[in-house]
């Protein structure tokens, strides 16, 4: 037998995104990236200037820097220095933003501060300087205004800067990133207007490239606002650049060649509006298409469009489904409401032909005063019980053959029981085959609503602890296996006590699972961004070992299955009636079926009395088989102990030996049936034995006498042992042994 279950299934495409818990060289890389990015960015923006100032770029990039901690701020006074050092920028940005940095770690010191109010105190503190430095009152409000709306826009740039994935680039990402990227061209400006008008050109033709116009069409208004503010003769550069890309909103270019073909084509219209040069514009035109012709673009699809056709996909399968649910449904509700046929009033037919026809005390025996009809609810009365003393009396009162009379009708009562009990029969077949069709229709209800659900779980998650005012900025859910997951998490505003004490226990409360700390970054102040990942995974795995002896040689009559679902493992041993081909037919039909029922879903108690339903329905009260189930959780260590006709369960602990029985009988005979289950809460290295009939009442006895034997032996081996030692007398029934061992991960 196998013996190790642990789950290895390894999804390496999802679990590579996880850069702070698989992969360290990843992590180091994205670190290193991330620190240039920083730099450079703030080295470009510093260079900006409306009004001879750059704090209105500056500091939106700080409270960018501030949120990611140290390393991001030491980048940026790295790149302000570096600027000030080579192009000698103004030094007062440098001191603006040293005075914010002392005034927000004295807010942490006394924890006066919430994350939520430092953009209105930066936005504040820029303002002052606006006005310290006199710019006029029009131009003061007009550049406070610009840098809160600046910090907006930066701020939804966090995650994509602390993880560095191309899969949290939303659309709303995208037009800030596109912002950001577009003032770092501006900071050409001064030095080479055509440089800089050629390259917003390429970035424009990229982002056609990749679908993604319309998310770079806000950022690219706000920039030429920007510019404008700057200097107003870039006017016609600006209209240059926005009139062509009207065309690119009535036709769809796939390739790049036909992106510069339209790109060149759409300029024919521009000397109808601005004083055209074809040297000065026709350069930069021409330039931009061909370095964009040059420059290697991967074909990546538009944000989100993949999960919106996988979304319509599950709509029109949901649809289906739904559409089978619902006929499905009206065929079980009719199939439920047929009405039983009563035999009954058929039988006093036949009795009265026989007696009462023909009779010439009619007249007599239908007395007036007690109706037409007495005598026929005593013939109904009669074939369904006794009569009593004062039913008799009457009877030889009003019929002139009282005895002939009490014998038809007890002949047909025989009759009519044994046609009533088949009825009987037949109707509680009826009733566990429509309990079978509702199951069925609930397997498929549960599908239509996971297709109505499908990856959005993590929508879930965030709404549920948004709820409780947790500030979420990034969440993922990555599986490694089926019951292996982890949970990336981007917090703001939040401490490391308040994550262990409030948000890992509400999370596991709603999502009744337990999860463990894989890795906390915490800020260097509860006003950061605070990195969190979060693992479910089971605890525990099972090694086993199985052995079977039979009378029969060719095959055994026992039957057993071990399968998975979510973090329970499932160990099950069925034992047929009698020995042989037949028994084990009839033991592995019931595992199989278990099985299936489980593994889509069905509730235990359903699956059980469904498996009962179909042992009657099938060889109609002439099948039956035990069932000796145990789920074991992994990840907590429970066992439920699921048990109809099957002999005693023993567990081995530290040389202690534990009996769980149930009196019960198998399954297949009585339906309804009673669910039997018990939980039992097990700890490492917990040795189980699992066992058929065939085993003597003595092996509680026998385990106890050879527990010592078992060491630290793989249950396989134990299995083999044990069965060894009970079986060196003649087999007389099939034994099959199941032994189990609780291991620590």
């Amino acid at each position: 037998m196998t013996n190790n279950l642990k789950e290895s299934d390894y999804n390496a495409n999802e679990v590579r995104k996880m850069e702070l818990v698989l992969n360290p060289s990843r992590t180091k890389k994205i670190k290193m990236q991330f620190v240039v990015y920083i730099t450079l960015i703030s080295f470009l923006l510093s260079i900006v200037t409306i009004d001879n100032t750059s704090l209105l770029f500056m500091m939106p990039l700080f409270y960018l820097c501030f949120l990611c901690g140290y390393q991001a701020l030491l980048s940026f006074m790295v790149g302000l220095l570096g600027s000030i050092v080579l192009l000698h920028t103004s030094y007062m940005t440098l001191l603006i933003c040293m005075f914010a940095f002392v005034l927000l770690e004295f807010c942490i010191l006394f924890q006066s501060m919430k994350s939520r109010y430092v953009p209105y105190l930066l936005t504040l503190l820029s303002g002052v300087y606006y006005a310290y430095i006199q710019i006029d009152l029009l131009s003061t409000l007009l550049l406070t205004l610009l840098t809160y709306f600046n910090i907006m826009i930066f701020s939804y740039l966090t995650p994509l800067f602390i993880h560095g994935e191309y899969e949290l680039l939303t659309h709303e990402r995208m037009k800030s990133l596109s912002v950001v990227v577009l003032i770092c061209m501006m900071s050409l400006l001064p030095y080479s207007q055509v440089i800089t008008m050629t390259l917003i050109r390429v970035f424009i033709l990229a982002m056609i490239a990749h679908e993604s116009l319309d998310d770079l069409l806000p950022g690219l208004f706000y920039v030429s606002m920007l510019m404008l503010l700057m200097d107003m003769r870039y006017k016609d550069d600006i209209l240059t650049i926005l009139i062509p890309l009207f065309f690119f909103f009535m036709t769809k270019c796939k390739s790049k060649w036909t992106i510069v073909s339209l790109y060149y084509l759409s300029h024919i219209i521009l000397p109808f509006f601005i004083d055209f040069s074809y040297e000065y514009h026709g350069i930069m035109i021409v330039v931009s298409g061909l370095l964009f012709l040059l420059i290697p673009i991967k074909s990546q699809k538009s944000l989100l469009s993949s999960s919106y056709q996988e979304v319509t996909m599950k709509q029109q399968l949901s649809k289906q489904v739904d559409a089978f649910c619902h006929l499905f449904e009206k065929m079980t509700t009719l199939f439920n409401g047929t009405p039983s046929y009563n035999h009954s009033l058929e039988y006093v037919g036949y009795v009265y032909e026989d007696m009462c026809q023909n009779c010439s005390s009619q007249e007599t025996c239908f007395n007036q005063r007690y109706g037409p009809n007495r005598l026929v609810k005593l013939m109904n009365k009669g074939l369904k019980e006794d009569y009593s003393k004062e039913d008799e009396s009457f009877i030889h009162h009003y019929c002139l053959k009282p005895k002939q009379y009490i014998d038809i009708v007890y002949e047909y009562r025989k009759d009519y029981r044994k046609v009533h009990r088949i009825q009987q029969e037949y109707q509680t077949m009826k009733k566990d085959l429509y309990h079978q069709f509702s199951i069925l229709n609930d397997v498929f209800n549960q599908f239509s609503s996971q297709l109505k659900i499908g990856h959005i779980e993590e929508n879930h998650i965030y709404e549920h602890m948004s709820g409780y005012h947790f500030q979420i900025a990034h969440l993922k859910k990555y599986y490694e296996s089926q019951s292996v997951y982890y949970i990336e998490i981007g917090l703001y505003e939040i401490t490391k006590d308040e994550i262990e004490n409030e948000f890992i226990p509400i999370l596991e409360t709603y999502l009744n699972e337990t999860l463990d700390v894989e890795v906390l970054k915490t800020p260097m102040h509860q006003l950061g961004y605070t990195y969190l990942v979060l693992k479910h995974h089971a605890r525990y795995y099972l090694q086993y070992g199985v052995s079977q002896c039979s009378k029969d040689p060719l095959v055994c009559g026992d039957s057993y299955t071990m399968f998975s679902m979510n973090e329970h493992q499932y160990f099950a041993l069925s034992d047929g009636m009698g020995q042989g081909q037949k028994a084990s037919e009839d033991s592995t039909l019931t595992l199989d079926v278990m099985k299936q029922l489980i593994l889509n879903g069905i509730s235990l108690n359903d699956t059980i009395q469904s498996v009962n339903a179909l042992l009657k329905i099938k060889n109609r009260n002439d099948m039956f088989t035990t069932l000796d189930m145990i789920q074991v959780n992994l990840v907590l260590g429970k066992a439920m102990f699921v048990k109809y006709g099957a002999c005693p369960t023993y567990i081995l602990r530290d040389h202690e030996v534990i009996e769980m029985k149930s009196q019960s009988l198998p399954m297949g005979i009585v339906s309804p049936i009673e669910t039997m289950v018990e939980n039992f809460q097990l700890f490492e290295n917990d040795i189980i034995f699992i066992i058929s009939d065939g085993f003597t009442s003595q092996f509680k006895e026998f385990l106890e006498e050879n527990k010592f034997l078992i060491d630290e032996d793989h249950p396989k081996e134990i299995a083999h042992l044990l069965n060894s030692l009970m079986s060196k007398d003649e087999v007389n029934d099939d034994m099959t042994l199941i032994v189990l061992k609780l291991c620590k991960q």
